[in-house]
């Protein structure tokens, strides 16, 4: 979602608390980004002003930014000029995504001045610019480039300031009617409304455009040959309508979710609430900053989710790949290691017949045991004796029976931790927040795949140990599921009673769910089948047609000593064969 014209003025609106001020802080979190801290009458506020070519925006902040241990040469100028700066004025260039904040403040000798910090936002060429206010000339900027970059301006220190060039076209709402439809009716009638309004004024964002079409009761015209004086006419009212909303200062701010998606994945925000998205839901807000701070920090977590996601699916991933190619290794090995009655049988053979052979033979043919048309070959050294050669065959067979259960050892302590790790996967994939995601990191470096001291995620919030996911049958049963390894297991043999039924896919990494048995009820035959496609949703099975899932009573569910976390064994299981299908969870608890 854009930050355009009309949510900067909300922010603007926002900042007008903030009049009389004093600068008691200036930090600098990255190269796109100053934030300032102020004091008033309202107490210490952060003013954040942001210019890079994504997310540029102009809000006052409640959030806490990390700042680096060296401050940049941009951050240090600001300190310079503008530390005990009190703030007179917010002003956004009318129409344009352009703000000044206008400050007294005292150069190095203490005389009184005057500068004025420009915030903007305009895509990849946003900037932040400190200006001398009584010269307007330019002190410094985030960025600075010359007429090598753009032939419209420099922005150098010591060179006049510039604004940056303003669009030719009328600005969207300054027309009377007669003149707007001209205007309008000027450019291509082609195009859809929204995209011919852009076309045609400046000082729109496209989500403007589609906003005024809708209220007008244009939104589903493909194209606009055939807008006649009403279609105008409800174009240029609205247009007005919406000016003088943002005149007023009458916004109502929302953040923009798709229904059905988790609390804190928004698709945007806007200063007011948006007719041409009906099918979002949109929570208001008391200010724009506000939505902003809400917005961005889900964001951020998410995207600070998503990293270390992938950092520990990577690493699941790699461990995995290594125990694979060791279990095809000892596979192996262990086949060639079944060679071992032939050894003896060798042996047996040259002990037996040990009268018939000559010293210095390659190779021998002596008739078998089991049937004495058939003659076994048998290689033989020639520089050994017949008697040598058969010790040699006996040596060789005790050595392939002790390889052999060693091998097979080996080998079943590799398929386990395989599975362990595959467990581990399953758990990630089921992970739906930080906090999830520590949960399973937790169990990774208990496990002595991660080493080091574990580090939070900037974004992670220090939250209780979190609670099996709840769950409803369509008769009413309740189910319980464990988010990962550790979960599991308390779930399993800490919360669930002896005579609760406990379901698991047969030989797939998945979590443990609980049916909750129910006084003077018994399970009903849709609350198992139920409980068991929820097991085969939440398990590596999850694209699959069919699933068998094992299900017991939770007495007959064990965990061995020194099992890993989520390892158990049962018996008495019968197993249902189902289609995986989630149920809709129950709120969780704040």
């Amino acid at each position: 979602m854009p930050f355009d014209s009309l949510c900067l003025a909300a922010a603007v609106q926002d900042c007008q608390a903030l009049l009389g001020c004093k600068i008691t802080k200036i930090n600098q979190p990255d190269k796109h980004t100053i934030m300032l801290r102020l004091y008033g009458p309202a107490g210490n506020r952060r003013l954040l002003l942001c210019a890079n070519p994504e997310n540029g925006r102009l809000q006052l902040t409640e959030r806490n930014s990390e700042n680096p241990a060296k401050p940049p040469l941009f951050c240090m100028v600001l300190r310079k000029h503008l530390e005990n700066a009190r703030l007179l004025a917010v002003q956004q260039v009318p129409d344009e995504r352009i703000v000044r904040l206008d400050f007294a403040a005292h150069d190095e000798i203490g005389t009184p001045t005057a500068r004025t910090l420009v915030l903007e936002i305009m895509g990849k060429h946003s900037n932040l610019l400190l200006l001398d206010t009584p010269s307007g000339q330019i002190i410094d900027a985030a960025r600075r480039y010359s007429h090598n970059v753009s032939r419209h301006r420099e922005v150098l220190p010591g060179v006049a300031y510039l604004a940056p060039p303003v669009n030719e076209l009328p600005v969207w709402h300054r027309l009377p009617e007669s003149e707007f439809a001209k205007q309008l009716l000027a450019g291509d009638l082609s195009l859809p409304p929204a995209r011919l309004l852009q076309s045609r004024f400046s000082g729109l964002s496209s989500q403007m455009a589609q906003e005024i079409c809708c209220r007008a009761g244009l939104q589903g015209l493909p194209n606009c040959e055939e807008l006649g004086l009403y279609e105008l006419e409800r174009l240029h009212q609205q247009i007005q309508q919406l000016h003088q909303i943002i005149t007023a200062g009458q916004f109502q701010p929302v953040l923009l979710r798709q229904a059905g998606q988790p609390q804190d994945v928004y698709q945007g925000f806007y200063p007011l609430p948006l007719q041409s998205l009906p099918s979002l839901e949109q929570p208001q807000f008391a200010s724009l900053s506000q939505a902003l701070d809400c917005f961005y920090q889900a964001r951020e977590e998410r995207q600070t989710f998503t990293n270390e996601h992938r950092r520990l699916a990577k690493l699941v991933d790699k461990e995995e790949q290594r125990l694979r190619k060791k279990i095809q290794l000892e596979e192996a090995d262990l086949q060639a290691a079944g060679n071992a009655e032939k050894f003896k049988n060798a042996g047996e053979l040259l002990t037996a017949y040990l009268h018939l052979l000559q010293p210095g033979q390659k190779q021998a043919e002596l008739p078998s045991f089991y049937n004495p048309d058939e003659l076994v070959k048998i290689s033989l050294k020639p520089e050994l004796s017949p008697a040598d050669n058969a010790k040699r065959y006996f040596h060789r067979y005790n050595k392939a029976k002790n390889a052999e259960k060693q091998i097979t050892r080996q080998l079943e302590l590799n398929r386990a931790e395989f599975a362990y790790l595959q467990s581990l996967g399953a758990a990630l994939a089921e992970a739906e927040n930080l906090a999830d995601l520590q949960a399973v990191e937790q169990e990774i470096r208990a496990a002595g795949y991660l080493s080091g001291k574990a580090e939070q995620p900037k974004a992670a919030k220090q939250t209780a140990a979190s609670q099996p996911r709840r769950f409803r049958t369509t008769d009413g049963f309740l189910l319980l599921l464990g988010r990962n390894n550790r979960q599991n297991d308390r779930l399993t043999t800490k919360l669930a009673a002896p005579d609760d039924i406990w379901l698991h896919t047969q030989k797939i990494p998945g979590s443990h769910v609980i049916l909750k048995r129910e006084a003077n009820r018994p399970f009903t035959e849709t609350a198992l089948l139920e409980a068991a496609a929820l097991a085969a949703w939440h398990s590596q099975a999850r694209q699959a047609d069919k699933v068998p899932v094992d299900y017991t009573e939770v007495h007959n569910v064990k965990k061995p000593n020194g099992a890993r976390p989520g390892m158990v064994i049962y018996f008495e299981q019968q197993t249902l064969y189902v289609q995986p299908q989630d149920l809709p969870p129950e709120p969780e608890e704040a």
